[in-house]
């Protein structure tokens, strides 16, 4: 009998005679990511068969056939390369799975005789996007009452709306230079301005003391001779 004829005798066998059908599982898995579908069996040996189907829009297609132990899977070529079926244990597993790929999917298996039908509703949904995050970059503005545009001023802001917002200081010019030669060069010439101020003005205050004195010694001369 060939693989055809036997896959149908198969499903023929487990939707007419029964045997025993479990619940059907319903199984959500994202798009791009794996269907795996484990029927809960372990070491298969001997005379065991398996069939995979899947069910959409009421149409049924092969998936993926175990028989006489050998495993099939180019039923469909839309599955090409995306199918795999264990040997040992009968488990399905789909690879980058796909939105167009939800449906019911059933396996029919015959161990020692015994037919068992297990299904899944497999429901393949699309990634949730990240939503882009604006965020909001602070701008330095710097002031300057230099001539031309003041710097950091935004583009399109007109300059007279940017002079009435803003409060300028008027620049103060460094008598010397932030280095350290030059502050010590400042400091002696600070020093040695403060000597000559110091000195002048003992210079007026001796000159104006002999001056009061002379006065006063000329006054009392006149006093005297009067």
């Amino acid at each position: 009998m060939s693989i055809s004829i036997r896959a149908l005798v198969l499903v023929f066998i487990s939707v007419q005679v029964g045997g025993e059908v479990d619940d059907v599982e319903t199984i959500r898995v994202k798009e791009g990511g794996f269907l795996n579908l484990d029927l809960g069996l372990r070491d298969l040996n001997g005379d065991v068969q398996i069939l995979w189907t899947f069910e959409s829009a009421s149409q049924s297609t092969r998936v993926a056939q175990m028989y006489q132990g050998k495993i099939y899977t180019h039923y469909d070529k839309r599955l090409t390369g995306r199918v795999q079926l264990d040997r040992e244990t009968g488990t399905l597993t789909i690879t980058a799975i796909r939105m167009n790929e939800s449906g019911l999917y059933k396996a029919v298996i015959i161990v020692n005789k015994k037919v068992t039908a297990q299904k899944y509703k497999v429901d393949v949904y699309a990634p949730v996007s990240v939503p882009a995050i604006r965020s909001s970059s602070a701008v330095t503005v710097h002031r300057s009452t230099a001539p031309g545009t003041p710097q950091g001023t935004p583009q399109g802001t007109p300059q007279g709306t940017q002079a009435r917002n803003s409060t300028t200081h008027p620049q103060t010019r460094e008598f010397c230079p932030n280095n350290q030669e030059s502050v010590e060069r400042c400091g002696e010439v600070e020093v040695l301005v403060r000597l000559v101020l110091s000195g002048l003005l003992a210079i007026a205050t001796v000159a104006f003391l002999v001056e009061h004195i002379r006065c006063c010694s000329a006054r009392r001369g006149a006093q005297s001779s009067v």
